[in-house]
């Protein structure tokens, strides 16, 4: 791995919050810079716009950005109560703590957005996508009391269901990762790590080409909360494969058709971002 290709590639392609990530992860930055950056695209509504998950290009706030954005800081181990207030705030007036939340609301198809992003589901109330939010919410500390109620909801929705999508389960251990570890909580644990292996779109084949989550995802660093999941070999097996996948350019390819050249590279700042720590945490 070439360590200042890549770097390059990020101050020549990354948005103003991927230069700031790495400058407070690589460069000396601080977490208030990676904060303000962040904070640009929080509208008054608390919720995050502007296109800060760069597939869908509108605006307004979207439930896929504040997911986006939290773990963001999540990744990144900054808490921040007063922006997390805010964004609780928007999500309990978008959520039904019986439906879910949509991904995107039916306004964002006004502006550009990528393909996989038009499917009418992707409207429709989610309960997995409510998990990772409160999941992320509650990592973040605060205290509101539709949070703790929040909380039941989602905890009965992963006892109660099987999980069957890999994303839908990197969500539902996010929540459990932010809560203490009683047996309860250990038992949803061993379930869904359990799912995980059977799920839609999870690629434990290090050499596969097929779009997927891999145990890097769920276990991006030395320390993640999922990391006694996966073997030893797994997880040099998928190191290999991601050190081997960086371009001439420095830069990370992505697996998806992204809305525009510049989405493009955006994200694959955000994957070559994400390529480097992982590396990092593992092997130094």
């Amino acid at each position: 791995m070439n360590f200042e290709k890549a770097a390059n590639f990020i101050w020549r392609n990354g948005r103003l919050l991927e230069r700031k990530i790495f400058e407070y992860s690589f460069g000396g930055g601080s977490q208030s810079g990676v904060l303000a950056a962040i904070k640009a695209y929080q509208n008054e509504d608390g919720g995050f716009g502007h296109a800060l998950e760069p597939d869908v290009r509108t605006p307004e706030s979207q439930p896929l950005y504040v997911e986006f954005g939290l773990r963001t800081l999540y990744d990144t181990k900054i808490r921040d109560s007063e922006l997390a207030y805010k964004v609780c705030e928007y999500v309990l007036r978008h959520a039904d703590l019986n439906e879910g939340i949509a991904t995107i609301t039916a306004s964002s198809g006004s502006f550009p957005r990528a393909a996989h992003w038009n499917h009418p589901s992707s409207e429709h109330a989610s309960f997995s996508r409510l998990t990772g939010l409160i999941g992320l919410l509650s990592w973040q500390g605060i205290k509101h009391p539709w949070l703790d109620q929040a909380v039941e909801s989602c905890l009965h929705d992963i006892s109660s269901k099987s999980y069957g999508d890999s994303h839908t389960i990197l969500n539902a251990f996010c929540l459990l990762e932010s809560l203490p570890q009683t047996d309860e909580i250990k038992k949803l644990y061993a379930k869904l790590s359990d799912e995980l292996f059977r799920a839609d779109f999870f690629r434990l084949e290090a050499l596969s080409k097929a779009y997927g989550l891999t145990p890097l995802d769920f276990s991006p660093t030395s320390d993640s909360y999922c990391r006694r999941i996966f073997s030893d070999q797994t997880i040099q097996d998928h190191l290999a494969a991601l050190e081997s996948q960086q371009e001439e350019d420095g830069g990370w390819q992505i697996q998806w058709e992204p809305p525009s050249e510049m989405a493009r590279l955006e994200w694959r700042a955000y994957k070559t971002l994400n390529s480097l720590l992982t590396l990092r945490s593992y092997r130094g």
